[in-house]
């Protein structure tokens, strides 16, 4: 029996090291236990440590006695957080909340209450607030402040009284609150507080006030200030596990383009008793794991651009563009056609996403062990993984990631979809109707640059429903071929055809015909090839240009955006229901459609004139589709009574919910 091979991947320039097992063609590149270590594989990690349990990354847990926010510093003399971001400041709101960011904006002196100089005294003039953005949501339960311990007034900043004891100037009134909003922090005037209010004193009688309360995530917080007094520091206190975090690795050059497999990862769920005590694994812990993943053909995602000597911009290396000086632009001065802008030519210009080298990133991997949504025949890949929890004292573990791959079957594969009456589309644009049975062609075409490239004797093609297959064909002059086997499923198509493999030596073109429905404006039929029985993972199929025949060179069709509806085409047939064993209607078949939505919550219920629910037909999550269900006229105490009952089809969505009522009669 033959093992499979486990790669482990140093994270270096051109360097890729394997360490094998068996002789398989499935490898996998492991990050965490059992591979790469966590620190040494990332280019991000927020909130997240890797120095608790050897091999896992877990949220940083705050420790209640240690002040949030203030860090060691920066060699610059810059203030930090305990997490090493570094502070900035504004003297009202900033122009955004950046990413891993904190900043406090307001009265004067406002640098000075995180600055951990407990000496430096603050004076707050008249009615005075500061906003603290903490740089990310942490789970607090103190905000506290004082005044320095030493100093006296003088006239200059106190009102004309001088030689007082400042640590007796403390402030008489205050107001904290706190929120995970931003647009709190951005826009809620300065002198309101935030709708939760952590808590607030008019009568302060103690030098330190310490502000307590439950536990809870916070990123914004806001002291606000109604008299004049002095204070030193804020300082913010918390206890549990951050509920946000992140890991991005590096870009991984997998030495040669590869196929991918799987997304594997090894996630504990734990509750946490306290700070200090052993956690206790929880398999139900409201912990969640996203894991994105995207593919690229070339060492950066980003594509960088220079200005040209006309003001256009062309594209260059990122070592072209760091070594071009940054943009200065120029007012010009009054021209016939009016004032401009005068660019140099060669100045750094816009970096953008390369979506011509680079996939976008995947959406989420939920669950371990789920095929990897990033383009195949790539070298390079990166990773990224969010972990987030709902409660304080519970938090993920993450001990592994894994990446499943193997190599290529040819050196491209490449398809294109078009209605087989309109093979060449004005713009290459495919146009189809909605919710409306119409038949399509698929091409694809295969590129072999190896012969040790296997290639493949099988595809399969994901579909909106199930489709009516009319034929199968090969070769340039598009002959019709009997598949080996046949299998049309909801969701997909699957042809065998072992007889006629596609393989270096023998590489015509193919083409699948088939009818079928779309639901949504944009449906992409995504699909791979792979080798029935065969060591090396399917392959996926790009759109491109696979036959002189048809130019739409892309899988997606469009539908028109004006008959898109989320649920239409309800239908009860006769709407008539007499269930007694006679042959004739003693059914109800219920048909709808859903459009444009991934996943909604839907229900379907019979309901009696009253609005008491009869029968509970549907109460689960879908996608789009056409959807059939049946009701046999049964209810809770047996068979419906005769009469009219409502049938109620709810769809919930982002946009809110959507609904159709029909009615339908039972007779006996």
């Amino acid at each position: 029996m033959k093992q499979k091979l486990i790669c482990y991947v140093a994270v270096l320039p051109g360097v890729l090291i394997f360490s094998a097992i068996g002789e398989a063609q499935v490898q996998h590149l492991v990050i965490g236990q059992g591979g790469l270590p966590w620190v040494e594989t990332s280019d991000d990690m927020l909130g997240l440590d890797a120095n608790g349990v050897e091999g896992s990354l877990q949220p940083f847990e705050l420790d209640p006695s240690v002040n949030i926010a203030v860090g060691e510093g920066t060699e610059a003399g810059q203030f930090t957080n305990i997490f090493g971001l570094i502070w900035e400041l504004s003297g009202n709101h900033p122009p955004s909340v950046r990413d891993q960011t904190p900043w406090v904006y307001g009265a004067r002196g406002r640098l000075l209450t995180v600055d951990g100089d407990v000496e430096q005294a603050v004076d707050i003039e008249g009615v005075s607030d500061y906003s603290f953005n903490l740089g990310f949501p942490m789970p607090l339960n103190r905000v506290v402040f004082f005044p320095p311990e030493k100093g006296r007034t003088t006239t200059r900043v106190f009102e004309g009284s001088a030689g007082l004891l400042i640590k007796d100037q403390y402030p008489r009134q205050y107001v904290v609150s706190g929120s995970l909003n931003e647009q709190d922090f951005l826009f809620v005037p300065r002198a309101k507080d935030f709708d939760n209010v952590l808590g607030q004193n008019l009568n302060q009688s103690e030098r330190v006030a310490d502000v307590g309360f439950a536990t809870q995530f916070l990123q914004f917080v806001r002291v606000r200030f109604p008299t004049h007094g002095f204070i030193a520091e804020v300082q913010f206190f918390g206890e549990g596990f951050l509920p946000e975090t992140r890991f991005v690795s590096h870009l991984i050059d997998m030495g040669e383009p590869v196929n991918f497999g799987r997304l594997l990862f090894d996630l504990e769920r734990y509750r946490s008793p306290g700070f200090g005590q052993n956690p206790v694994l929880e398999d139900g812990a409201p912990v969640n794991i996203d894991v994105e993943v995207r593919s690229g053909r070339d060492d950066t995602p980003l594509s960088h651009h220079i200005y040209t000597d006309i003001g256009g911009e062309i594209e260059v290396t990122e070592q072209q563009y760091n070594r071009a000086p940054p943009t200065m632009v120029l007012f010009t001065e009054f021209r016939q056609f009016g004032g401009g802008l005068n660019i140099i030519a060669g100045q750094q210009a816009s970096i953008k996403d390369d979506l011509t080298n680079w996939s976008f990133w995947s959406a989420p991997h939920t669950s371990s062990g789920e095929a990897i949504q990033a383009p195949d025949a790539r070298q390079f890949v990166q990773v990224r993984a969010f972990i987030t929890s709902e409660e304080v004292f519970t938090f993920g573990r993450l001990n592994s990631l894994s990446i499943e791959f193997s190599p290529l079957l040819a050196n491209s594969v490449v398809g294109e979809v078009a209605r087989m009456e309109e093979p060449q589309p004005i713009d290459g644009v495919v146009e189809v109707p909605l919710d409306e049975p119409v038949t399509l062609t698929y091409d694809v075409r295969a590129k072999f640059s190896s012969a040790n490239q296997s290639g493949f004797d099988a595809i399969r093609l994901k579909t909106p429903e199930a489709v009516e297959f009319q034929r199968f064909e090969m070769g340039e002059q598009m002959d019709v071929v009997e598949p080996d086997s046949l299998a049309v499923k909801d969701d997909e198509l699957i042809v065998h055809f072992s007889s006629h493999p596609v393989a270096p030596g023998s590489n015509p073109p193919l083409r699948f015909t088939f009818s079928t429905r779309v639901f949504n404006f944009n449906t992409v039929f995504e699909g791979e090839v792979f080798q029935i029985g065969g060591e090396n993972l399917p392959q996926s199929i790009d759109g491109g240009d696979a036959s002189t025949l048809v130019s739409t060179n892309d899988l997606q069709v469009f539908a028109l955006l004006e008959k898109l509806e989320v649920l239409s085409g309800v239908d009860l047939g006769a709407g008539v229901l007499t269930p007694n064993g006679d042959g004739v209607n003693d059914s109800l078949t219920l048909t709808f459609t859903l459009q444009a939505v991934t996943t909604a919550a839907v229900e379907v219920g019979i309901y009696d004139l009253t609005g008491r629910l009869v029968h509970e037909l549907v109460a689960d999550n879908r996608g789009q589709g056409r959807y059939t269900e049946v009701w046999d006229g049964s209810e809770t105490e047996g068979l419906a009574l005769p009469g009219i009952y409502l049938v109620r089809v709810a769809v919930d969505t982002d946009r809110g919910t959507f609904e159709q009522m029909r009615t339908v009669a039972v007779v006996y």
